[in-house]
């Protein structure tokens, strides 16, 4: 989604801008993608990469201009440093690249930056239209400019309540709930960047699917009666939990009456970078406790007959969209 400002287009949030620039690191900047979202030390790199030669390349990205960028490449590269992970593929004997990426810099950054004994690369992006497409360019120092190949997908004009000009996807997709995202911020920068894209990706894939809000879920699918998802919000004084539950195949263990098939509601113990998962347990809605001991997501892969590459979050949630458009 995009947001024209009065100094042009943008992002509407930072996770769409790193997801961008992330499935585009080799094409324009000739990069290898690591990892996203990486903690170290209790802190979040949005992107790890390194050259063909080995070297670790940070990237920091902003989708508005940011004067404290080079305190924040500054503490990754000390904890990097110590660290070393990714040892196995990473040449620590040459320097760490340091970049940082938005659409435009403060002049405190080039202050920061004079004065620091470590090396920062300021990269300014701006979004630019050609003929019916919006393009990325990146505008490296030394007047050097590198237009993303692939267009940004959105295509349709409307205006929001402040008459800004918002540029959605086909199907047109709201911005996220407030429930969603006041919630998502007690909770780990991947596993919201993870959350608000699969919710994307849900609202996306079909105009039948709805978004609803409850007290302390919310439920993707056609209707409250015909779910395919839900995210319920688990709040203490203490702690934040997001519980994810999909509508998937039960295993055959759990069939009855000798039925072939049978959809029912699954929980999933996911990895805390919320793109893969570890158990799946069923669960039914009027249930204050599971139905069954969890599975191991590799069992209950082989139970239903699916292939172990959907242990991944989004594989899962594919299947979860395309059972409930083919149910009456």
């Amino acid at each position: 989604m995009l947001i024209k400002t009065d100094k042009g287009w943008r992002f509407a949030e930072e996770y769409l801008l790193e997801d961008f620039i992330w499935h585009s690191l080799e094409s324009a900047l000739d990069i290898i993608p690591i990892k996203r979202q990486f903690n170290i030390k209790g802190e979040y790199c949005d992107i790890l990469a390194k050259t063909k030669n080995n070297q670790l390349v940070v990237l920091e990205l902003k989708n508005c201009e940011d004067r404290y960028i080079i305190h924040q490449l500054t503490r990754y590269y000390h904890s990097l440093k110590l660290e070393q992970p990714f040892k196995d593929s990473i040449d620590y004997s040459q320097p760490i690249r340091l970049i940082a990426i938005a659409p435009d810099f403060h002049k405190h950054n080039f202050i920061d930056r004079n004065y620091s004994l470590l090396k920062f690369e300021f990269i300014r992006f701006s979004i630019l239209t050609q003929v019916n497409d919006f393009y990325l360019h990146l505008f490296l120092e030394g007047r050097q400019e590198v237009r993303v190949q692939k267009p940004i997908p959105f295509i349709q004009n409307l205006p929001n309540k402040d008459n800004q000009e918002i540029l959605l996807p086909e199907i047109n997709i709201n911005l996220p709930p407030r429930i969603l995202l006041n919630f998502l911020d007690n909770l780990s920068p991947p596993i919201k960047v993870e959350v608000l894209k699969l919710r994307d990706k849900i609202l996306g894939s079909d105009q039948r699917i709805k978004e609803i809000k409850d007290v302390k879920s919310i439920f993707y699918g056609r209707g409250k009666t015909k779910p395919c998802c839900q995210f319920k919000f688990i709040s203490s004084s203490q702690s934040h939990h997001l519980q994810c539950y999909l509508w998937l195949p039960l295993p055959k263990s759990l069939l009855r009456f000798n039925k072939k098939i049978g959809i029912g509601r699954m929980y999933l113990n996911y990895e805390p970078d919320f793109r893969t998962v570890k158990t799946i347990t069923y669960w039914t809605q009027t249930s204050r406790c599971a139905n069954a001991l969890p599975i191991p997501i590799d069992i209950y892969l082989d139970e239903v007959g699916l292939d172990q590459t959907n242990k991944n979050i989004d594989k899962l949630f594919n299947l979860a969209v395309k059972l409930n458009l083919e149910i009456n």
